[in-house]
């Protein structure tokens, strides 16, 4: 790392440096705005992501120190091999990251990278394959919040899981880099695929993958959990630095570039929460929002990839991951667009029960009242809707869970058809 930064051209110290100046700059000029940003985005980390979040990152932890993961590694070993090239351990961190989003993704990948099991380049393409938002930003804080329409969440979260594995399925069958290809699984993980396809018991492999993760790790219980809420904790105060950072840095380019009607591109290009905002007050058809909302979730934003990249140490700077948050966005954009009608048959009259019907008219109310103060408008109307959203936390972490649950059954299902299969063809 100590390399690279002193390789780094001079310009782009000298632009960074005159960012921050300006940045500074700004903040002592608007400190009203700045602090009803921070306060904004203060808000929807600790209403949202925080009890979202905490406890699949302590889950994540505990369940690879156990060695539960290994285990699911092995049975999801033909499906992530055959749709991803991908070992079937990495079908726990797809799995962690459709359920609870990129962050505790990316610190899943973090804790394999540790482990020294998978390659740099497997872990790269892991990372991009793995990278969703939090199903419930899009189902409660989205839909039903910002679009008032609960079935337009539902359309918005299929719609980003299936382009999200479209564009993780077209990633993976990208050309290898030559360099790559003379690189090799390490022999522990070769270990762990052998045993899978020579035990005459899947379950049998998984036990045994399970139990010798487990006496790798050897910590004890009260050791692996202070120290699973120590990094939990700490990886989710970084989530929160970036969220008030950009919060703060959207609002005042806001102020300075003025409201025109391409005012939502620095929002939808930064922050996915904010951008998701500024589209949704754009005057345009629901479908049209939605698609563009969708683009704004496959590409995850400034915000996110800065999150991920600093967690992950990407080997190539990145790049892979770009391109597949790129591809992520221009998928997940037409495809909403080419399925809005026929899904919106199937999920129309969707009313959430997890939510109360006030906390729509509020938003609505917020967004009338504030209409006269441009600038505050936007942290006043969303700091209303994340306070009816978060009502009951604990249903948060509930919803999460069984989706959570309900996905690994369902990547179950098809590495077991996908295993199958492949023993058909042979014969």
């Amino acid at each position: 790392m100590q390399k690279e930064a002193h390789s780094a051209p001079y310009w782009t110290t000298i632009l960074l440096g005159l960012g921050a100046i300006l940045l500074v700059l700004a903040v002592v000029a608007s400190p009203e705005e700045v602090f009803q940003a921070s306060t904004q985005g203060l808000k929807l980390w600790w209403s949202i992501i925080f009890p979202a979040m905490l406890p699949f990152l302590m889950l994540s932890e505990m369940l690879i120190a156990f060695g539960l993961v290994h285990g699911l590694g092995i049975l999801l070993e033909p499906f992530m091999r055959s749709w991803f090239r991908l070992p079937g351990r990495s079908g726990w961190v797809l799995a962690l990251g459709l359920t609870a989003g990129f962050p505790a993704a990316a610190e899943a990948v973090r804790q394999w990278a540790q482990q020294e099991d998978m390659t740099a380049f497997q872990l790269r393409r892991l990372t991009s394959i793995a990278h969703f938002c939090n199903p419930i930003t899009i189902l409660l804080v989205i839909g039903t919040g910002l679009l008032h329409n609960a079935a337009a969440g539902v359309m918005l979260l299929a719609v980003h899981w299936i382009s999200g594995l479209l564009a993780g399925w077209i990633t993976a069958r990208l050309p290898v880099p030559s360099k790559e290809l003379q690189k090799r699984e390490t022999p522990a993980a070769l270990r762990r695929t052998s045993v899978s396809r020579t035990s005459p018991s899947l379950i049998r492999s998984a036990w045994e993958a399970t139990r010798s993760a487990r006496e790798r790790d050897g910590r004890s219980f009260g050791k692996l959990l202070g120290e699973t809420v120590s990094h939990a904790v700490q990886m989710l105060m970084v989530t929160g630095g970036f969220i008030i950072f950009f919060s703060v840095l959207i609002r005042l380019l806001s102020i300075y570039t003025g409201q025109g009607s391409f005012s939502f591109i620095w929002p939808a290009w930064m922050e996915i929460h904010l951008g998701s905002y500024e589209i949704s007050r754009l005057p345009y058809d629901l479908r049209t929002q939605a698609a563009l909302i969708s683009a704004v979730l496959g590409w995850g934003g400034l915000c996110g990839w800065l999150q991920i990249t600093a967690v992950t140490r990407p080997s190539d700077k990145g790049i892979t991951f770009t391109l597949s948050r790129v591809l992520h966005g221009i998928i997940a954009f037409g495809l909403t667009l080419a399925t809005w009608v026929p899904l919106n048959r199937i999920v129309s009259n969707t009313t959430p029960a997890y939510v109360s019907r006030s906390s729509v008219s509020s938003f609505a109310e917020s967004v009338n009242e504030s209409a006269t103060h441009p600038v505050m408008a936007g942290a006043s109307s969303l700091l209303t809707q994340i306070e009816g959203t978060s009502m009951y936390p604990w249903q948060l972490t509930l919803l999460s869970i069984a989706l959570l649950g309900t996905i690994i059954v369902t990547l179950l299902a098809f590495s077991f058809m996908t295993s199958w299969w492949g023993r058909r063809d042979s014969r």
